[in-house]
């Protein structure tokens, strides 16, 4: 593969927060700080049930004092209605968006159409920059290759960032469980969001038992849903598979030496998978 390519994000839908209580309300709600969120720069953050649990992820970025929303459509219907629900009688107003279009470039490339904004996925520097614009068509000077969403799974979980339309169910997963705390979509020091209270406990009570680690295939066959057995032991399951590489659910206390050490694992004579 070439060094220019891009993804686009032909499953992003949009959402507009506007008004004077828009952001008390947005603080109040997610993980990350809404203060954060500066012209041109992009936040990513999420929603969480009372009880702690993912409900939905996505990235916003400002102009002029309304915020705007990407999310997966996956979970956009549901993440719309509960924002309507919380809304209550705060001064706000909830408006779908359908002009903008969603891409990741990677490579260093000059963009000759107009676009909305263009900055680096605040989740890790190496998945790329951050494109949004009203045409549906990117328009470049010289030749870019466009990848596949596989391609680009793989290259999330190269950079162990959990891609949660595969990676994550609603209202059961963890963010602590899944690296989140490493993906600058918690803010520790904005106060109360929505289900902080055993988010934080989990981290400053070392609660957390299992992790999400990611691996690559090295020889034989492995399925998602597969148990990760070594010797007898079972290690945990594999969440996500991108090409040969995959996701797994570990237990930390089983696994940490081998992860720290980039080691190998032998799950049967002919399957082998080594830690990134």
């Amino acid at each position: 593969m070439t060094t220019n390519y891009f993804y686009k994000n032909s499953k992003s839908k949009f959402l507009e927060i506007s008004g004077q209580d828009s952001v008390p309300f947005i603080q109040n709600l997610i993980t990350n700080d809404i203060n954060k969120c500066k012209e041109n720069h992009f936040v990513y953050s999420c929603l969480l049930t009372p009880q702690g649990k993912f409900f939905a992820d996505f990235f916003i970025f400002k102009n002029k004092e309304k915020y705007f929303f990407e999310v997966n459509d996956i979970f956009y219907e549901n993440f719309l209605n509960k924002l309507n629900m919380y809304k209550l009688r705060s001064n706000i107003n909830i408006e779908e968006i359908k002009l903008f279009y969603s891409f990741i470039i990677f490579g260093e490339l000059e963009i000759n159409n107009h676009y909305e904004i263009l900055n680096f996925d605040p989740r890790n520097n190496n998945i790329g920059k951050k494109l949004i614009q009203y045409d549906p068509l990117i328009k470049f000077n010289e030749k870019i290759i466009e990848i596949d969403e596989k391609k680009y799974h793989e290259i999330l979980i190269k950079n162990k960032v959990p891609y949660s339309p595969f990676d994550l169910q609603e209202n059961k997963s963890l963010l602590l469980e899944n690296n989140f705390d490493n993906i600058n979509a918690i803010s520790w020091n904005k106060g109360c969001f929505v289900g902080q209270e055993i988010t934080a406990r989990m981290k400053y009570r070392a609660l957390l038992k299992k992790q999400l680690y990611a691996l690559e295939l090295i020889s034989g066959k492995i399925n998602i849903g597969d148990k990760i057995i070594e010797k007898g032991v079972v290690l945990g399951e594999v969440i996500s598979k991108a090409n040969q590489y995959i996701f797994c659910i570990l237990k930390i206390e089983l696994v940490r030496e081998k992860s720290e050490k980039k080691a190998l694992l032998d799950i049967d004579s002919s399957t082998t998978l080594k830690f990134l």
